[in-house]
């Protein structure tokens, strides 16, 4: 099993599909993100590597995880096996094991000599309000259990010390926070950049509050997460990372923060955030810097599955014909997602979607297909839509819980529509098989000059 980052890297390289390795300067300012949007646009999602980056000694990785085959690659498992591979070993946590000394401690740098800015700090986007931290897994401990617990947060770089910090009122951190503000303490937290693209999934676990993030991460290794103890705070990191800031969020001290890019690709507006100074920062003796494009590929499928994780166990439990769930990169692995069923009797769909909905409020479309579509084609969702889906048996909530950053919300509503596209129960439709003798084809052999091979 691979244990860091560099092996995953080390993985992918020599597939030049898969990732590609820069040796000429780029700009961190915007340069970057363009490079990635232009791939993604010609529908090229390779992880990359820039290994000079003006300003910064640093190299830079992103675009890890803007794949479904990466996102297997980083748990072992075959593509096909990813949600279900996800589901399980999320559940199958393993507790986390302590270690003398890590890589990520190598180098270690106090108090005025640390200076953010010299990492390759990156501006995603033309309206944002700077450069920004976006793979940065931040650790906090609640004062009342002594519990972890840890998520990814934007840190928006002010200068060499401090960043703002945009926590969600609905996170878990935020829940931490709280506590620290009734005690007028500011909140210790270290910060890992760079580490196994598994622990990131890990991160983004939709575990109910009180469960340790690095026990998930433990369960999707398959084996415990080693790590080290912090410098200057009574926190833990991961002992293979490649960055490490350690700090603490002002409990009573806000600036603005954005705005910045979102992952539905529009801006949010300039917010009262609270501030984060940073103590101490250790890294390896050649760290790699890790770094997530707002709204490209990777940001999506990384939060994304999480989701699917927490909707198809809870759509399960009052839907038992359902198969399967996902949910699709046009809808931002977010606001669209399929669900696949086997339907006894009319209504199910209706039932179906509405158990999305209260698994997720993100969710704003739902497409219920019969279970032998294929929910990872658009074009067989699409086409099940078309061929089944009558306007009167659409299943509509005018008014919603929905994410209040969605275009669509009003004060944090947002209207909801489940569409039914299975066939009515006993009716079959004697469809052609264009798939039927795929396994007869042999591209080789007809065209010998292409390195084709036989479709599958």
């Amino acid at each position: 099993m691979m244990k860091d980052l560099r092996d995953f890297l080390e993985a992918l390289s020599g597939n030049e599909k898969e990732y590609l390795v820069s040796g000429a300067s780029v700009s961190p300012d915007k340069e970057i993100t363009r490079i990635v949007y232009f791939l993604q646009h010609r529908n090229e999602n390779p992880a990359i590597r820039f290994d000079k980056v003006d300003g910064s000694s640093m190299p830079l990785v992103t675009n890890l995880l803007g794949s479904r085959g990466r996102l297997a690659l980083a748990l072992g498992c075959e593509e096909a096996d990813l949600d279900r591979t996800y589901r399980t070993r999320e559940k199958n946590r393993i507790l986390p094991i302590l270690v003398g000394s890590g890589s990520i401690q190598e180098v270690e740098v106090n108090g005025a000599e640390i200076d953010i800015t010299r990492l390759p700090v990156v501006t995603h986007n033309q309206g944002d309000a700077g450069p920004y931290i976006t793979a940065g897994m931040m650790t906090v401990k609640d004062p009342d259990t002594g519990i972890r617990n840890t998520g990814i947060y934007r840190l928006m770089v002010k200068d060499g010390r401090h960043t703002g910090i945009h926590l969600a009122e609905t996170g878990h951190a935020y829940m931490i926070f709280r506590k620290y503000i009734e005690r007028k303490q500011d909140m210790p937290v270290a910060i890992t950049i760079g580490a196994h693209p598994a622990l990131y999934l890990g991160s983004l676990s939709l575990a109910p509050f009180g469960v340790d993030e690095f026990e998930v991460m433990g369960g999707l290794l398959s084996q415990p997460l080693e790590l080290v103890k912090c410098r200057t705070v009574d926190l833990e990191v991961p002992a293979n990372g490649e960055i490490c800031l350690e700090g603490h969020i002002s409990w009573n001290l806000r600036e603005t923060e954005g705005p910045v890019g979102e992952w539905q690709s529009v801006y949010s507006q300039q917010h009262s955030y609270p501030v984060l100074t940073i103590d101490h920062m250790s890294t390896r003796k050649d760290p790699i810097y890790m770094d997530v494009c707002s709204g490209a590929a990777e940001h999506l499928l990384m939060g994304g599955l999480p989701k699917l994780s927490r909707i198809f166990e809870s759509v399960r439990q009052g839907c038992s014909g359902v198969k399967d769930v996902y949910m699709p990169l046009g809808g931002f692995c977010r606001n669209l997602c399929y669900v696949s069923m086997k339907k006894n009797l009319e209504g199910e769909p209706a039932t179906a979607a509405a158990a999305v909905f209260a698994a997720d409020f993100f969710v704003r479309h739902v497409v219920v297909v019969d279970e032998d579509v294929d929910i990872h084609s658009d074009t067989e969702v699409l086409q099940a839509l078309h061929l089944n889906m009558v306007p009167g048996r659409c299943f509509i909530m005018p008014y919603a819980k929905g994410d209040p950053t969605d275009p669509t919300s009003r004060e944090g509503v947002v209207a909801k529509i489940g569409i039914d596209a299975t066939r009515p129960v006993g009716k079959k439709l004697d469809r052609i098989n264009w798939k039927e003798g795929f396994d007869q084809v042999d591209l080789g052999k007809i065209f010998p000059e292409k390195e084709c091979g036989r479709m599958t």
